[in-house]
């Protein structure tokens, strides 16, 4: 053999090992080989706008240039529903505000433990056991049309709210928006928090009823019934579409209640049984991590749950605009009490009273 076809065979065989070495390092849950040519897909079920959360995704993609995101978005009660009836529709990582739900799910043993090295970076109160992680910190706010309601009638605390619709009365006749509670998880969470906080829960409650209050799955229907005149007050909504929703459309004003803003993370979970562990995991050290909270500071209209992070929708800009006191939704084990099926009956009970044939014709399936 001559010197030039021995180095062509030496060559040849460490490219064979090199190539071989490459394919075995990506392997998938199964510990099937996968190629260097084969993409992967992380799949990701949530309760957020596509275009709000995309550039976090992009970010990731551009990370991992061998790997897709499988986006599949709807809204809290029905994720939280589907995950339940569908487990051959689970997701390698859940997303959603509706903290209650997630919290349930983690605590029925659904999540993957993971201790990110993000975490240290983060408020201790952000997560829950390595296997819930909060990363947003958005208002739970009210959006008035000043195109029908002038400016100088904004109600900024819940008792001046009551005071409008006292005021305009028969021109608020199904024309104030909420969540319907039995069909969205966030609006259950916002609305059975006021309960424990707000002295005028009882209060708004009949309110609402005597004006037969119009009920919406989602903040995006809500701000749509309000920008078309079809609501003129919409309450309880998540601050961060309304916000945005405010900057598109300056006469819809968006409002932290000055009596107490109630706040929110939005969570996501590994699924215990995810087809790319791995991959997940990455996903959740950008969602926690500097980069990451700096996307969503910047990019998203959400603000991370980071204090460190700067930008437009940061907590310190958040902080700036007119709020009372903030009074996050604690991620804990209280969290269990709205999920009690005793405890969400009484709430419905409550509900339905108020609201008379209309809340039970809306919500039936």
């Amino acid at each position: 053999m001559t010197r030039s076809m021995g180095m062509f065979t030496c060559f040849f065989v460490w490219g064979l090992f090199t190539l071989s070495a490459l394919a075995f390092a990506e392997q998938d849950s199964t510990g099937k080989e996968i190629t260097v040519n084969e993409r992967r897909v992380l799949s990701i079920n949530g309760a957020v706008n596509r275009a709000v959360i995309d550039p976090l995704f992009k970010a990731f993609e551009a990370q991992h240039p061998d790997v897709t995101i499988h986006y599949t978005e709807s809204n809290t009660r029905d994720l939280y529903e589907r995950f339940l009836s569908e487990p051959e529709t689970r997701a390698d990582i859940i997303m959603s505000p509706a903290m209650d739900l997630q919290f349930k799910l983690a605590n029925d043993g659904f999540a993957l433990a993971y201790q990110s090295p993000e975490l240290e970076r983060l408020p201790s109160d952000s997560y829950w056991r390595n296997e819930l992680f909060g990363f947003t910190y958005e208002p739970i706010v009210t959006a008035i049309n000043t195109d029908i309601l002038a400016a100088d009638d904004l109600p900024l605390s819940r008792e001046q709210l009551l005071n409008l619709i006292r005021k305009k009365n028969h021109l608020l006749d199904e024309k104030i928006g909420l969540f319907d509670i039995k069909k969205s998880g966030i609006g259950y969470l916002a609305w059975t928090y006021d309960g424990q906080q707000s002295r005028s829960y009882g209060r708004l409650l009949e309110a609402f009823g005597n004006h037969q209050a119009q009920l919406y799955t989602d903040t995006s229907s809500m701000l749509q019934a309000l920008l078309k005149g079809q609501v003129f007050v919409a309450y309880n909504l998540i601050g961060a579409y309304s916000y945005q929703w405010s900057e598109q459309y300056p006469w819809i004003k968006t409002i932290m209640p000055t009596d107490y803003t109630s706040v929110i993370m939005r969570t996501a979970f590994i699924y215990r049984d995810a087809k790319q562990p791995r991959l997940a995991k990455r996903f959740i050290d950008l969602l926690l991590s500097p980069l990451g909270q700096h996307i969503l500071a910047n990019q998203s209209g959400l603000t991370p749950i980071s204090p460190k992070a700067v930008g437009p929708y940061s907590r310190d800009a958040l902080s700036k605009l007119p709020h009372g006191i903030f009074r996050p939704i604690p991620l804990g084990l209280e969290l269990l009490i709205q999920t009690d099926d005793a405890k969400k009956q009484l709430i419905y009970n409550e509900w339905d009273n108020a609201m008379g044939p209309l809340s039970e014709l809306l919500s039936s399936p």
